[in-house]
């Protein structure tokens, strides 16, 4: 279970609890349209932004722990390569997220996550929402988010019933053009919480496109 992505577990996890419960903040009065005027300034702010890394933690809860199974890594994000979180403990390995799927890396080789059409929406929009890309995500999922400030959080619910019944909610949270928490939530005592720290903004050098994307 070690060589699984976080959304690959998300959705083996997904018979052990009950349907996915709902966020407050997915409620009608906070509906958006991908194209709303009030959230366009952040839209062009993303579209400008350049590759970055960041550390990030991520931490599995489950309703059978106590305390959450954590893990803690880098996070690269590219407008051209994708994504790719590349853990540093408990053990070392690489997930890559972009149009061609889920790779994972590690000390044994390389692994293509198995094909499910639930998984591949569910990676495709931790993609999209690092690019801030509205109208990507709502043709999978109806978009809610409220704003106060700088401070923004967004919810995605699934419009297939099977993505909602297996991913549950995708919840994120940042500021300004700023990612700094992303939410899989099934349940009160089921999800992934990833926890994004400032992103240092540079291009990514040869070697970091080869060991970090594909």
């Amino acid at each position: 279970m070690k060589r699984l992505s976080l959304l690959c577990l998300s959705l083996l996890l997904a018979a052990l609890a009950p349907a996915a419960e709902t966020d407050p903040l997915a409620a009608p009065a906070n509906r958006i349209a991908p194209g709303d005027p009030a959230w366009q300034d952040l839209v062009a702010s993303f579209a400008r932004r350049p590759d970055a890394t960041a550390d990030f933690s991520e931490q599995r809860f489950f309703p059978f722990k106590k305390t959450p199974v954590e893990l803690k890594g880098e996070s690269r994000v590219s407008a051209r390569h994708g994504l790719s979180l590349h853990y540093t403990a408990p053990e070392e390995r690489t997930v890559i997220l972009d149009t061609q799927g889920v790779l994972i890396r590690d000390a044994r080789g390389e692994t293509a996550a198995p094909a499910d059409p639930r998984a591949a929406a569910a990676n495709a929009a931790l993609v999209q929402v690092l690019r801030f890309d509205l109208p990507a995500l709502a043709e999978a999922f109806e978009l809610f988010g409220q704003r106060d400030g700088t401070a923004w959080k967004l919810a995605f619910v699934p419009r297939a019933a099977e993505l909602r019944r297996a991913v549950g909610q995708i919840l994120v949270a940042g500021n300004s053009d700023a990612v700094n928490r992303i939410e899989i939530r099934r349940s009160a005592k089921q999800f992934v919480a990833i926890l994004i720290g400032p992103p240092r903004p540079a291009p990514f050098t040869a070697d970091e496109l080869k060991r970090f994307f594909r």
